[in-house]
């Protein structure tokens, strides 16, 4: 049965095969049958005959990719691998990527705009303390009060959910959000129940209300602080926590300005390297070779931008709980991995401009190992890249502090090699 199957993988392989294939078929699935005859014939077991026949199979397999490696096809394609247009093809084929499998950014959209009318009336409401990660949600009896006794609030409604996208409301709920949305709190809520229909759901919710007009959050937190300890003065129970009142709008849009901030930093880095690179290059030079730092300045701007839509698309960095408190996965340690993740964008930024050609931008091939380290004190070590087109070479010294021969580029194309300094010295 593993024979049949072999076979079956080795006719399949041998398409990419660019000539002789059947020749190549015969020869191979012979190969295989008759090392699994001579391991049965010697008496091994099964299971050591399929090991050694399962390695023959991987070394057919290898063959066929190295077959299909030294067409045409394939030569061109690696060398498109190396230019600049797949690189920032790949990154715009990532962030479509991302557009189709987030519903054309829909929690980032949410976040700059807000799908609900007049969103800058409506407040999240929870008790605890000033910081976010101290806040509660509220018990149903003193919801219920406070839309009876209020007078600042046009509406107030509770609401809960669940991991699985499912979020039961009280009934005016939607009369006070002013729409049914896909999205709420930037978390995508795919079924809507009513409250009733979940009587298991816990001794607390988290609530929405509206303002009226004229009216301030802060106007609504004190009326709300007043009647919270009405409440608990009539029913003699222990007190939770000052009521904390927060617009909706700010609150949603806080997680935007945080990574937004963080992955700007390194595109900020980055671009304040292109302007010195571009000034050291036009006072060495007397000119600027424009089409190498666009190249940079477009990696510089478009992997943050990638960075953080990812953030805001895919993880819970943005997702709250249900009084508006940030959760689990928003709190610094998620963070020291967003740092960690905008470390690697700049120095892969910085190593593949470095290793690209000057003039093609194609990557640097061909690298030849010069000197030794066990006598950098006395000669140069390094290693030498050369350009695939026969633009220039760049040396990288094995050391950052080798003063017999520093590192950089060397121009050998005709049009440069009149403009760009050649580096003497080199072995």
């Amino acid at each position: 049965m593993m024979l049949v199957a072999f076979r079956i993988a080795i006719l399949a392989a041998s398409s990419v095969v660019p000539r002789d294939r059947a020749a190549w078929r015969r020869a191979w699935t012979a190969e295989i049958r008759h090392y699994a005859t001579l391991l049965h014939a010697r008496g091994m077991r099964n299971r050591y005959v399929r090991i050694r026949t399962w390695h023959h199979f991987i070394g057919a397999m290898r063959d066929a990719g190295r077959l299909f490696s030294q067409t045409p096809a394939a030569i061109q394609f690696r060398a498109a691998l190396r230019t600049p247009a797949f690189c920032l093809g790949l990154i715009a084929l990532g962030l479509t990527a991302m557009a189709a499998a987030s519903h054309g950014f829909a929690i980032t959209r949410s976040m700059l705009a807000p799908p609900y009318p007049d969103a800058r009336r409506l407040v999240l409401i929870s008790q605890g303390g000033v910081l976010q990660n101290q806040r509660h949600t509220i018990p149903p009896p003193l919801l219920d009060f406070w839309k009876t006794h209020n007078t600042t609030l046009a509406g107030l409604a509770g609401y809960q959910w669940n991991t699985r996208g499912t979020a039961w409301v009280t009934p005016d709920f939607f009369a006070v959000l002013g729409a049914r949305p896909r999205c709420f709190l930037l978390r995508r809520i795919h079924d809507w129940r009513p409250l009733a229909n979940q009587p298991d759901m816990g001794n607390a919710l988290g609530v929405i209300g509206r303002l009226k007009p004229g009216v301030d959050a802060a106007n609504a937190q004190t009326e709300l602080r007043g009647l919270a300890a009405r409440y608990r003065g009539d029913r003699q129970s222990s007190a939770s926590g000052d009521v904390q009142v927060m617009p909706l709008v700010n609150r949603i849009r806080q997680p935007f300005y945080a990574y937004a901030g963080l992955c700007a930093v390194p595109a900020v880095l980055l671009l304040a390297g292109a302007c010195i690179g571009v000034r050291s290059e036009h006072r060495r030079l007397g000119r600027i070779r424009g089409r190498y730092w666009a190249f940079y300045c477009a990696k510089a701007i478009s992997l943050p931008v990638a960075l953080a839509l990812a953030i805001w698309e895919f993880s819970r960095a943005t997702s709250f709980t249900p009084a508006g408190s940030a959760t689990f996965v928003a709190k610094p340690f998620f963070i020291w991995l967003v740092i960690l993740a905008c470390g690697a964008i700049v120095w892969w930024c910085l190593a593949d401009q470095r290793a690209r050609c000057r003039a093609c931008l194609r990557t640097l091939q061909y690298p030849v190992r010069i000197g030794s380290l066990g006598a950098v004190l006395f000669d140069h070590a390094g290693m030498e890249l050369m350009c695939c087109q026969g633009h220039g070479a760049l040396y990288l010294p094995a050391v950052s502090s080798d003063y017999v021969q520093p590192g950089g580029w060397t121009a050998l194309d005709a049009e440069d090699i009149t403009s760009e300094p050649v580096h003497g010295g080199r072995a």
